[in-house]
């Protein structure tokens, strides 16, 4: 597919839907024919895809049920991204995304019925062009999309998803879209409302909401704003009146003046509930996830909420998480809402564990014409969220009680005193910090596979691994990194900081003293799915012997059976290990490998995030009476690794000789 023109290509896609069934007659409904209607998928689509990743759901590719409404029946395949082996949204293996734009191809944006629509992206300052090939597919005759094809290498990824052996042909039933969906979908931009046409000739492209055009990566955050996620109660109730006017109305254009007042640097989200489906507990949205847009892009959303469904509170505050972004700034919800908990949760609870995410998580609440005792119940909610509750009665004091609840949003705590220096217990006598542009010359590069490793710009080291050769005992495990210096004499530690997130379930990082893949001794962490959900262990590994059948001898520690939770298998468990694996891949965590005399011991070190609670085990050690090998860290998988991609982010490596 290299070197053809754009117009052929273009051709060929289209033939290759025709060949499908999935194009309509020419012309189609004037809704399928709307290229802004196709650029809007696009976003979504991309935009569900980061949502995806962020919440370690996987990529969206990988999941059949989640991609369908974006994309025709043929590519809605479980584990499709993990077969070709990268991301084909991102063209890579890993995402740092600026300067995303989606557009109409202004050469071809309809052919044949089918529409063209461009994307550019940046990923780790490289840039990627693509062009999406959308069909109109019944039984709407919405917008899927049919291809994606990458004009830096020249893939198709109908191409490959053919060559590896999936039958492209439209399948038996209606196709599933986001008009007719029947389950929730992660929304990056306000899925199922109109959107302005932007591309239409002589306006700027539609920028992705949250990836705007020169924003920073990590969904177009303000480092220099707080950030705050407004929660609008959007069930039945909300038809109700006061003073002759529906209690929806005031708040839409309560929360739309709010909005233009909002400081320029402020991060806002948008989320509702009760808002698309009568009866129906699950019927929270995250419409906006939190990011720095302009102050009127959330107002369309808020004004396209109709009221009809019930009230799950505690539902939503637990899902708000997802919405934040993955960073230390100071965060607030506002909960808008006229009543109750109705779907049996517990939202005070709720509120206290959001409050616990992130630092100085706090959760507003403003109540709408309750009486004494339903004001009561929903003052809990504030005060287990650290935040604040005003209560209104009429439309003028709830004008007023939003405007008191985001101003009490942008009030900054105060910072902690700073602790007393502690004098170092340690002497560093090695260090990579990862900046880049290239490793310290001291390190070799095992079985190195340069299309998998790229420094960031935050500074650390990006490795992916793939398959089952990345697994520690695998003398063929690739990019594992090597350090030839000798090692000091007496006790030292070797010392990693990393970041991993849930993936595959069966990431794994190895830090050790290596001679060969059946001659070390390390300290390993590794994910484990199990029954309850993605168990995190921790073990001290010695490998010795002859190659073909060495002898293993480990220590192992489920760290979420015993360790450092009680167990997982019940519902305060997993919320609690959870939150742990979230840690480890928004903050990371240390691993380390201790020698003392002859002893050899391994610990895994970590902050629980808005706690200020430190997490550290050590396993029990191995007697070594000669210590030899390098110094040795590999990210990789368990041995029963399933299809898929891991990917790690290596801070900081150090050699430390403590004090005396």
């Amino acid at each position: 597919m290299m070197g053809f023109p754009a117009m052929f290509r273009s051709s060929r896609i289209a033939l290759w839907a025709l060949t499908s069934s999935l194009l309509a007659a020419c012309g189609g409904s004037a809704q399928a024919q709307d290229i802004n209607a196709a650029v809007a998928l696009v976003e979504q689509f991309i935009g569900a895809h980061m949502t995806h990743l962020d919440t370690m759901q996987g990529p969206l590719l990988n999941d059949a049920r989640a991609a369908a409404p974006y994309v025709v029946d043929g590519l809605a395949v479980d584990g499709l991204q993990g077969r070709l082996g990268f991301d084909p949204i991102y063209n890579a293996q890993d995402f740092e995304i600026t300067n995303l734009r989606v557009f109409a191809d202004p050469a071809t944006p309809v052919l044949r019925g089918a529409a063209q629509v461009r994307v550019s992206l940046d990923n780790f300052g490289q840039r990627q062009e693509f062009v999406y090939t959308l069909v109109p597919v019944a039984p709407d005759n919405a917008w899927q999309i049919s291809d994606i094809y990458s004009e830096n290498n020249g893939w198709s990824l109908a191409d490959m998803a053919a060559n590896l052996g999936i039958d492209l042909r439209r399948r038996n039933g209606s196709e599933m879209t986001l008009q007719n969906v029947g389950f929730p979908i992660p929304c990056a931009s306000a899925c199922g409302h109109s959107v302005k046409p932007d591309a239409q000739e002589g306006h700027d492209p539609i920028i992705v909401p949250g990836m705007e055009e020169g924003d920073l990566p990590g969904n177009g955050i303000n480092p220099e704003g707080r950030n705050l996620l407004l929660i609008l109660d959007a069930s039945g109730s909300m038809w109700g009146q006061i003073e002759g006017v529906a209690k929806i109305t005031t708040a839409r254009q309560a929360l739309t003046g709010i909005l233009g007042d909002l400081d320029p640097a402020t991060n806002v989200g948008l989320m509702a509930y009760g808002h698309r489906r009568e009866g129906d507990c699950s019927d929270t949205e995250i419409l906006y996830p939190v990011a720095n847009y302009d102050a009127g892009r959330l107002i369309p959303a808020i004004e396209g909420l109709s009221p009809r469904g019930k009230t799950p509170i505690a539902g939503a505050l637990e899902r708000a998480a997802a919405a934040m972004p993955a960073a230390g700034q100071s965060s607030s919800v506002l909960l808008i809402s006229d009543g109750l908990e109705t779907c049996g949760g517990d939202p005070c609870a709720a509120a206290a564990r959001l409050a616990r995410t992130g630092i100085d998580t706090r959760v507003h609440v403003v109540g709408f014409d309750l009486n004494e005792e339903e004001h009561a119940a929903l003052q809990c909610i504030a005060e287990k969220g650290n935040g604040t509750y005003h209560p209104a009665n009429d439309a003028r004091s709830f004008v007023a009680a939003v405007k008191d609840a985001v101003r009490e949003s942008e009030t900054v705590t105060p910072a902690p005193a700073p602790a007393p220096v502690a004098r170092p217990t340690a002497e560093t006598v090695f260090e990579e910090t990862f900046d880049g542009p290239a490793l310290n010359a001291a390190w070799r590069v095992d079985s190195p596979v340069e299309e998998l490793t790229a420094f960031t710009p935050q500074g650390a080291l990006f490795v992916a691994a793939l398959g089952k050769a990345p697994y520690f005992t695998n003398p063929e495990a690739t990019n594992r990194f090597v350090l030839d210096r000798p090692l000091p004499k007496g006790d030292f530690d070797l010392v990693l900081d990393f970041r991993v997130k849930v993936q595959t379930r069966r990431e794994g990082v190895m830090l050790s003293l290596f001679k060969a893949a059946h001659e070390q001794i390390g300290a390993r962490m590794w994910l484990e799915p199990k029954g309850c959900g993605t168990l995190l262990n921790l073990s001290l590994v010695r490998i010795s012997g002859a190659k073909d059948d060495p002898e293993t001898t480990s220590f192992d520690t489920n760290l979420l059976g015993g360790a450092w939770v009680d167990g997982v298998c019940n519902a305060a468990g997993r919320e609690r290990g959870d939150a742990i694996l979230e840690s480890l891949g928004r903050d990371g965590a240390q691993l380390r490998l201790k020698r003392r005399g002859r002893e050899i011991t391994a610990s895994l070190e970590m902050q629980m995030p808005g706690e200020g609670e430190a997490l550290s085990y050590t396993t029990q050690s191995i007697t070594m009476l000669r210590l030899s090998g390098a110094a040795s860290v590999l990210g990789g998988h368990g041995h029963k690794a399933l299809p898929g991609e891991s990917h790690f982010e290596f801070d900081r490596f150090a050699i430390e000789v403590p004090k005396q």
